[in-house]
């Protein structure tokens, strides 16, 4: 996510300050009514009207499906893969709600055990797009080609398409973004070495920002040419060995790196070319719109900052907004369901488990439901480190309730994956069962690293190398970069040199 970097102790002290009074003070104000969209491959979330969110979602499955036909994938050939949940507000407030640390962000997305979505800003001369489609390119990717690409090329990649310009009658693409250009002609570049070798979050703020542009240049330069596209695949290919960057460049483009920046500034000049695509009208993408409960305008938010498991500070402070909202709204389900998520993380787990068994019993296939009351008892099991038999009985009666989630809602990754965690420490974990279920919860949320990163340690515990590696090579090559980023890289080490080692 290109917002930022590095910003000043006292800024992030103020917005801290500021947050929390918001938390805790924000007034009850009338709210506009809240719509949802579905679409085949999106969920869309907005106050803004029905007009502009029918034509948001539209603009997204228009931009999937110029993905699709750019990677020779038919519009049903995955009809299986969950769809990706965006959420439209608008203003910085409510991104806010759900990001409070995302200052100048136009849009975020997360992709982690508890769910995947994104939140953007709608403008007031049209809709916010840019930041959406750069993160649904990543989506993407990672749901149907995932690899260990160059950090450069992932972010040049999401640039490329993100400008996309969808009309009616035609698609024009690789426009350059005009922000990005101007700072490639008027800013200082990172080094060709920086470029292909580090992380946007290895650089100061202001080389990340060039970062992108560059990357956007070179992966641009690379794809405009059939020859140069067979050269980019081979110094993929040859990275993804092991290779270095600054070796398999010069030996796989004939470029030297010292030349490379004189390359990219040619090519800066020259005309660069997009491609257009000419079709008679947009395609009809049929959805369905509903409207939401009054709940929403003061709960939906909070349920998504809820579920990225804020800091234990922010939690408490979220808690009591929460108790005070739902309050408002007896017997409502997202009400009900979200005080008793932050009820059991930062307030008095017994009464959430008392709130959600009056509601199971009274929505006994409610699945989400029944997910928080095994999580409950899974995070309960964990603080009884000193008292296995009780830790036991709590994991045994999670697994009841993820059990009977999974039934009423098949194939929920969350289910599935919280299930598998109640078989760690098992005699012989994992078994060929928690195994299967694993690699299916990392098929149905292949962007969670978490989630890839469980899977990948289990397929290696089974001997199953190969699979652990391109489980966990997406990962470790993240462009973002993190501590999840440094567990697979670590995982994958001790993974090659036991698949090196005879006998093993």
């Amino acid at each position: 996510m290109d917002w930022g970097f590095v910003r000043s102790m006292f800024v992030r002290a103020v917005l801290g300050l500021v947050l929390s009074l918001a938390i805790l003070g924000r007034p009850s104000l009338a709210r506009a009514e809240w719509q949802r969209a579905e679409s085949a491959h999106f969920v869309v979330y907005s106050d803004g009207g029905e007009s502009g969110l029918r034509a948001f979602t539209a603009k997204l499955e228009d931009f999937d499906a110029l993905l699709r036909l750019f990677h020779g994938r038919a519009p049903d050939q995955d009809d299986t893969a969950r769809k990706l949940d965006v959420y439209l507000v608008r203003s910085a407030d409510q991104l806010q709600r759900v990001f409070p640390d995302a200052e100048s962000a136009a849009g975020v997305y997360t992709a982690g055990p508890n769910d995947i979505f994104a939140v953007a800003i709608r403008k007031s001369t049209g809709l916010a797009d840019d930041a959406v489609l750069h993160e649904y390119v990543h989506h993407f990717m990672l749901q149907h080609y995932p690899g260990a690409y160059p950090a450069w090329l992932a972010e040049g990649y999401a640039e490329y398409f993100m400008t996309a310009d969808i009309q009616d009658k035609k698609i024009l693409v690789g426009a350059p973004n005009g922000a990005r250009v101007s700072n490639l002609l008027n800013g200082s570049w990172v080094s060709a070495r920086d470029l292909l070798t580090k992380r946007p979050r290895a650089l100061t703020e202001r080389q990340g920002a060039m970062y992108y542009g560059q990357s956007w240049l070179l992966t641009h330069y690379m794809l405009s040419d059939p020859e140069r596209k067979k050269q980019l695949s081979a110094f993929v290919a040859a990275t993804a060995r092991g290779e270095e960057p600054l070796t398999a460049w010069p030996k796989t483009t004939g470029v030297a790196v010292d030349d490379l920046e004189r390359v990219m500034r040619g090519y800066l000049r020259s005309a660069i070319p997009n491609k257009t695509l000419v079709r008679d009208k947009q395609p009809d993408f049929p959805m369905v719109v509903t409207t939401l409960p009054a709940s929403a305008g003061d709960l939906m938010l909070e349920n998504q900052l809820a579920k990225r498991g804020p800091p234990k500070d922010l939690g408490q402070r979220l808690l009591k907004t929460v108790r005070a909202d739902a309050a408002r709204y007896p017997g409502d389900r997202l009400a009900s369901l979200t005080l008793a998520r932050v009820e059991a993380d930062y307030g008095d787990r017994a009464a959430a488990e008392t709130m959600l068994a009056d509601w199971i019993a009274k929505h006994p296939d409610d699945a989400e439901a029944l997910r928080l009351a095994g999580e409950s008892r899974l995070d309960a099991a964990k603080a009884l480190k000193d008292k296995p038999a009780e830790a036991k009985v709590l994991v045994a009666e999670a697994a009841r309730f993820l059990g009977r989630a999974n039934k009423a809602q098949p194939d929920s990754y969350q289910t599935l994956y919280n299930f598998a965690k109640t078989r760690v420490g098992e005699p012989g974990y994992p078994s060929d069962n928690t195994l299967n279920v694993l690699e299916l919860s990392a098929q149905l949320a292949p962007q969670v690293a978490e989630i890839r990163l469980a899977t990948g340690e289990a397929l290696a515990a089974r001997g199953r190398y190969a699979d652990a590696v391109r489980m966990l090579e997406p990962v470790a090559n993240s462009p973002h970069g993190g501590k999840a980023a440094e567990a697979a890289a670590t995982l994958l080490k001790t993974i090659m040199e036991r698949a090196a080692t005879p006998g093993e």
